[in-house]
């Protein structure tokens, strides 16, 4: 396996240097031409930081599920801006799409199977980012090119979608993130029947996000025909990742039965790609 972590052309937004990192399983020698999905992970943190528990926790579980695994260390809200966040985060996954497109046959990566896996914040970056991926302004922003920045599918994990439906609960903190009015703010609104697949789940007693959120984007999703999954788990806090022992912060975190929705999630997306 080899581990490389890459820094992305600046968004433009802050000083922090957004870094795409791939965790590459290399092929044996009687599968030297294999080529895998890849999952692009990008972590919550409250579009504040980019968590480590909901980082490369799942890429190693990626790895040993056969897939290769990329996490997004992106574009994050900074003190000396006085202008809104978004679009730069949006704009350095568009870029880590490009790159790991660029280098699909030194990574073994299968061009067309390629999904996102998104947590909290990171899930509204994936979620609205599936609109603005089929953005031509935006596209010319980044340099990218609408099929470079295609994706297969996405997952969200305990998905922030609406920034009016419960977090952040502070207005101000909310037009840090996204200025007020901007389509952005409303990831279900950005559902269309060109929108990915979609896998999502959340748990009914989420605190910090509520799970609001989760329905919102799912009855979009019906309304639209677009292909999705849902699982409400019954228990859990926020920001589970994994739900092991690995990625707890708390005690109690590890659950079992929550812990089955990676398993879930890529026997989903297999279904939709086919046997890999």
């Amino acid at each position: 396996m080899r581990v490389e972590r890459i820094e992305l052309p600046g968004s433009g937004y802050g000083v922090k240097a957004a870094a795409l990192t791939a965790y590459v399983q290399d092929n044996i020698e009687d599968q030297s031409v294999r080529r895998r999905p890849a999952a692009l992970v990008c972590p919550g943190g409250g579009y504040a930081f980019c968590s480590d528990r909901e980082g490369e926790p799942i890429a190693l579980a990626l790895l040993a599920r056969g897939y290769q695994a990329f996490v997004l260390d992106y574009t994050v809200m900074d003190s000396i801006e006085a202008v809104p966040l978004l679009p730069a985060p949006q704009m350095d996954l568009a870029r880590a799409l490009a790159l790991v497109r660029s280098r699909a046959d030194g990574w073994h990566v299968d061009g067309a199977r390629i999904g996102l896996i998104g947590c909290s914040a990171g899930a509204h970056l994936c979620a609205t980012y599936a609109a603005l991926a089929r953005d031509d302004a935006f596209l010319a922003r980044t340099g990218v090119s609408a099929a470079e920045a295609r994706v297969t599918w996405q997952v969200l994990c305990y998905p922030v979608v609406d920034l009016e439906a419960g977090w952040p609960p502070d207005p101000a903190y909310a037009a840090r993130v996204c200025e007020e009015g901007s389509p952005l703010r409303r990831a279900q609104d950005l559902v269309s029947d060109a929108t990915p697949p979609t896998f999502l789940w959340h748990t009914s007693v989420d605190e910090t996000v509520p799970v609001r959120n989760a329905y919102l984007l799912a009855q979009s999703l019906a309304a639209h025909g677009a292909d999705h999954e849902c699982h409400v788990f019954h228990a859990g806090r926020h920001g589970l990742s994994l739900a092991t022992e690995q990625t707890s912060h708390y005690a109690g975190d590890a659950l079992p039965h929550l812990a089955r929705w990676l398993d879930l999630a890529l026997e989903w997306s297999d279904e939709l790609m086919g046997e890999r």
